[in-house]
């Protein structure tokens, strides 16, 4: 729903298709990422119990809800590159830096959730 949510408003601000389907997957993405992670957790439960013990260094693997916030971040600013009326070509490799920066910041702030088998 996101996509086309994104598209529509893509359309209706912008006159381009493109810079909405692209958000809209984007965001769409990150929060298939870091959603269920949030869903599991429950009311009484923290993250940090979700972090498997053997974790030694935050970003080693994956680290499914840092992935999710970045993805989610890089959406938006595709999107708010629209407003700024820059090129496609320059609104994605800056949501590109955008994500990894987000990746980073919040993979050493976050503890590295894992879903529950």
């Amino acid at each position: 729903m996101d996509v086309i949510a994104f598209t529509v408003m893509g359309y209706i601000a912008f006159d381009n298709i493109v810079i909405g389907a692209i958000a809209g997957l984007l965001v769409g993405l990150g929060v298939f990422c870091f959603l269920p992670v949030f869903m599991q957790s429950g009311e009484d439960d923290d993250l940090e119990n979700l972090m498997p013990a053997d974790d030694a260094a935050p970003l080693r693997g994956f680290h499914r809800v840092a992935a999710g916030f970045a993805l989610s971040a890089a959406g938006i600013v595709v999107f708010a590159t629209g407003f700024g009326e820059l090129d496609t070509l320059i609104g994605i490799p800056t949501a590109l830096v955008a994500a990894v920066g987000v990746y980073l910041v919040a993979g050493f702030a976050m503890p590295n959730a894992q879903l529950r088998s």
